[in-house]
């Protein structure tokens, strides 16, 4: 038997190459979080963090690191290990004040550990910055150049997905403008960007140094750059939309943030904006490296002469094991069989060839009466004449007050809208304007098929697309009658209020809530920070063995974020509002028995057989493996023991309690 898991096909798949500078300016300190750093171990620890999230999620994916304005170089011709670190690679040249800590590869358990445990202690000794410290006015051209290398390697380089990340303090790269090598630098580094237009390649820029001081761009040549490598399905109109845009708006408000800091004169120290801008840059580039690809694209038509075009992507989706792939056996010679699928005709018997079969559709009823609506056999021309009839898209059909979508409206998982600007231009602007009225006036749309669109209240716009149910399947079960419905004081209401406000786990709309919650320790709440206990213990585990390092402890109580937090339910105030409930709703028929009465009746019951044996004679004379289970049972019975088990755990449990005794 075989087992083969299906590959992404490589249009789905991607190359990240992360450009890190090792100026001197890199490895300054400062304080990030109220912890100090540098930016060179931010870089670090960024990279293995997503080198780790890449190997869990996708690790058909291919990584690599490379260094430049670095004191050491790549060997020619030479060949890295599949650690990484130096050698060049597959390069067959090499660059000056280039260093490649990991050639383009998949992410695994070493290259983690490579990138992880090469510390600025380590790279000062074994690769260095440029002498002065400085930088080499072509190097990023020549880093980019050897970034075009590790592509060109692959045979999917031009159907993949490829981006360049650079971390880099430098506002100008090829130096100042009035430098006598600036011209020639920057016409380096054009034609290296060129030459990456043709890998669809898409260039992010982290200026780290942003998160703990005033910092911003000098010129246009890095929006410059931004523009030219947008990436596949990323270059919006003018450049302003997908990843491109987010990178452009962060070099305007960091250009904004520095200039006001400048003209208040306070000192280059704070950054408190700038690292909140940072921060969700960051955010959301993590989010696009585990993102979801666009389930479909849509048309939205507004009226009969407007339309704009949507990417809808999928919120949730169950998880499904892979197909296995089996390989059946003759059980006589243990050869390989091979399957050969027939199609039969059901009306007549005839052989059918596959074309034909595959061109026919059967539709039937997953649910109801079956005999009444049997399945229809259609061919494919038949189907797409009817599929003809309904157009396709959305169609708006008006819009009404948010409240009057329901929880219960949801009949399945949303989705997500997003503009699409490259299928129809204009379709962004049209998007953000009808999602701001939306959002000022508090309505959803109404569209064709039966759907609503919310929109959703955050600094990016997007809307959750909503399938809503026909009248048809709508329930009423709360009207179901002879449901007893027993009148309420209030004394009785407000138990159950304060009930609720104590077990509140956050995230409430009260300001004070959330501070009371805070001084006591009880965080807020959040669904979408609720990782699956068991499936992060199990990446915890083999990222371990994969590292040869020791396994750390886990404690499920203490670890597992799903289990009901001690702290909130032992406060004083909690326990208070759980009597006040139980007294506000007293109990009403027959009580059950405690279970400690029930067991001393059950030994009461059970003295007489207990008399008849003579236990200690039978402990010394090893007479109890004898005894049948009802007999054992008795003994237990009569002091109130565990019953369950073998014979074997019963006569382990009984010879334990006379030693006691």
């Amino acid at each position: 038997m075989v087992n083969a898991l299906p590959q992404r096909p490589e249009a789905l798949k991607e190359k990240l190459i992360f450009l890190i500078d090792a100026q001197t300016e890199m490895f300054e300190e400062i304080v990030v979080f109220g912890q100090p750093s540098s930016s060179f171990d931010m870089a670090r620890l960024t990279v293995s963090d997503l080198l780790r999230l890449k190997a869990w999620q996708h690790p058909d994916d291919q990584m690599a690191v490379i260094l430049y304005n670095t004191r050491e170089k790549d060997q020619p011709n030479g060949s890295a290990e599949d650690g990484g670190g130096g050698g060049g690679g597959s390069s067959l040249v090499s660059f000056e004040g280039v260093y490649t800590l990991l050639d383009l590869q998949r992410p695994s358990a070493e290259a983690v550990r490579a990138v992880r445990d090469f510390t600025a202690e380590r790279f000062q000794t074994e690769v260095g910055s440029l002498p002065g410290g400085g930088r080499r006015d072509g190097c990023l051209a020549d880093a980019l150049w050897r970034a075009q290398h590790c592509l060109g390697g692959g045979k999917s380089a031009d159907k993949s997905l490829n981006t360049i990340v650079v971390f880099s303090n430098d506002p100008e790269p090829c130096g100042p403008a009035t430098a006598p090598g600036f011209k020639a630098a920057v016409q380096q580094l054009r034609s290296r960007v060129e030459a990456l237009q043709g890998y669809r390649a898409a260039l992010r820029l982290f200026p780290l140094a942003a998160a703990a001081r005033p910092w911003a761009p000098r010129g246009a040549l890095w929006p410059d750059l931004l523009r030219a490598l947008p990436g596949p399905g990323e270059g919006e109109a003018e450049g302003e939309g997908g990843a491109v845009g987010d990178d452009l708006t962060m070099l305007r408000e960091l250009a904004a943030d520095a200039e006001a800091a400048s003209q208040s004169g306070s000192l280059p120290g704070g950054g408190g904006a700038q690292q909140a801008v940072l921060n969700s840059l960051f955010d959301a580039f993590r989010r696009r490296l585990a993102r979801k690809r666009t389930l479909m694209r849509l048309r939205w038509q507004l009226s009969d002469n407007a339309a704009i075009s949507v990417r809808a992507y999928l919120l949730i989706s169950d998880a499904a094991k892979a197909a296995k792939k089996m390989t059946p056996f003759n059980p006589t010679t243990n050869m390989p069989l091979k399957a050969v699928t027939s199609y039969v005709s059901v009306s007549d018997g005839a052989l059918l060839d596959r074309p034909t079969a595959a061109a026919q559709r059967v539709f039937e009823l997953r649910t109801g009466n079956r005999a009444r609506l049997p399945e229809v056999v259609a061919s494919a021309p038949e189907v797409a004449e009817q599929a003809a009839l309904a157009p396709s898209g959305l169609a708006l059909l008006g819009f009404k007050p948010r409240s009057c979508l329901q929880l219960w409206h949801q009949t399945r998982s949303a989705l997500f809208l997003r503009p699409d600007e490259r299928s129809a231009p204009g379709s962004t602007a049209a998007f953000i304007a009808l999602w701001r009225a939306m959002l000022s006036q508090d309505r959803i749309a109404i569209c064709r098929p039966v759907c609503a669109a919310l929109p959703m209240a955050s600094e990016a716009p997007g809307m959750y697309l909503i399938h809503l149910p026909f009248a048809d399947d709508i329930r009423q079960p709360e009207a179901v009658v002879g449901l007893p419905n027993p009148p309420l004081d209030e004394a009785q209401v407000a138990a159950a209020a304060a009930l609720m406000q104590a077990l509140s786990l956050g995230g409430g709309s009260g300001q004070d809530q959330a501070q009371d919650q805070a001084a006591a320790g009880v965080g807020v709440f959040d669904p979408s920070q609720v990782q699956n206990p068991w499936l992060q213990r199990h990446y915890t585990v083999v990222e371990s063995l994969a590292l040869s390092e020791p396994i750390p402890e886990w404690d499920p109580q203490r670890d597992d974020g799903t289990l009901p937090r001690r702290e909130l339910w032992e406060s004083e105030a909690a326990a208070a509002a759980v009597q006040a409930f139980r007294e506000a709703f007293p109990q009403q028929g027959t009580k059950r028995k405690p279970a400690a009465a029930t067991r001393q009746a059950k030994a009461a019951a059970a003295s007489d057989a207990y008399d008849e044996v003579d236990w200690p004679s039978l402990l010394r004379s090893g007479g109890l493996k004898k005894l049948k289970i009802d007999e054992l049972k008795t003994y237990l019975r009569k002091h109130q023991l565990k019953l369950t088990g073998k014979k074997d755990e019963l006569l382990d449990r009984v010879t334990t309690h006379m030693q006691q005794q």
